[in-house]
């Protein structure tokens, strides 16, 4: 893949940072000057940011180059030819340099107090117990005001297992600061021809590996805007294309990404029910959208007539048709 890389002075200044904050950007100019500017507001000063430009076909460079020329902190402006918001991450990954890595889209803001309530839970960890621990996780609001539900008060107590079973229930947008090695380490999937990946994929691995120390700090506000934003009531083709690789791909690499039973049936369900959406819109059923497992297809088969039936009625009610690929 072919990358530009452009950094201002400031970049090597600080070869070390705390934080990398990392925006992958696709359009949106206007939503992306607020994601800045709430990065510049930030109270705790020790960080990088890097911006990954995903193809984007509108004007984000004059953004980008005047916000990089008035920085007061290291930024790389990255861009790539057009891959999907998890393409972008993989890249400005490779690129950080902090020792905890905070992604934030191009449409949402961080509080001014986030990176300095990050870096205070991240030193609150006993440094001997550091090693078992990959992200920190905070809540967030929308930008309607809806506030994200608290994390069970014993779950940073409970055993890694059991922590993690609370941790998948939460059912609400979280706010995310992971660290870097191991994103490195773990990069996110990149199949030929989907354009989103769901995060969980990567997230369910890991914590099975390691611990996550949960806050109940709210550090990010989530906007909702967009046609095709997964809280919207129409959902283009290319995205039910890219949910049903997620589920074919969580149901495929069950043992290493196991979770609780309801979500298992969850996954099974909404798998059974978009496959059934993309044959009924005569889109290809790649091999990777495919269950391979006995369990998952005589499951799958049991749940044939109620998923079809489903489908049926997702398709004309929520798919749009302006969106068909």
């Amino acid at each position: 893949m072919h990358l530009t890389i452009e950094k201002n002075k400031m970049w090597d200044t600080v070869p070390s940072p705390f934080f990398s904050v990392i925006t992958p950007v696709f359009n949106r100019p206007e939503t992306l000057k607020r994601t800045i500017a709430s990065v510049e507001g930030q109270r705790f000063r020790d960080f990088e940011y890097i911006i990954v430009n995903d193809g984007s076909t509108e004007d984000i460079d004059s953004v980008v180059l005047t916000f990089m020329e008035r920085a007061a902190f290291p930024v790389m402006y990255i861009k790539k030819p057009n891959g999907g918001v998890h393409t972008a991450r993989n890249a400005g990954i490779r690129e950080a340099r902090g020792l905890l890595t905070v992604m934030i889209d191009s449409d949402d803001e961080m509080k001014p107090e986030a990176l300095e309530v990050f870096h205070n839970t991240w030193a609150g960890i006993p440094e001997n117990e550091k090693n078992n621990f990959f992200q920190i996780s905070a809540r967030c609001i929308t930008d309607t005001g809806t506030e994200g539900p608290l994390f069970p008060q014993k779950i940073n107590k409970l055993p890694k297992d059991k922590a993690a079973i609370l941790y998948e229930k939460v059912p609400f947008e979280i706010f995310l600061c992971n660290r870097t090695d191991i994103l490195k380490a773990n990069p996110f999937p990149e199949p030929e021809g989907i354009t989103f990946v769901l995060e969980s994929i990567l997230w369910f691995k890991l914590l099975r590996m390691y611990r996550v120390r949960c806050i109940n700090d709210i550090l990010r506000i989530y906007h909702t805007e967009g046609d095709d934003h997964v809280f919207s009531s129409r959902k283009s083709i290319q995205y039910i294309k890219n949910m049903t690789w997620s589920f074919a791909y969580y149901l495929n690499n069950w043992k290493e990404r196991k979770t609780h039973i309801r979500n298992y049936i969850d996954i099974l369900t909404k798998y059974c029910i978009f496959i059934k959406v993309l044959e009924m819109n005569r889109i290809e059923i790649r091999q990777d959208f495919r269950i391979i497992n006995v369990r998952d297809r005589i499951l799958s088969f049991i749940l044939y007539i109620p998923s079809f039936f489903v489908a049926l009625v997702y398709n004309r009610k929520k798919v749009s048709k302006q969106f068909s690929v």
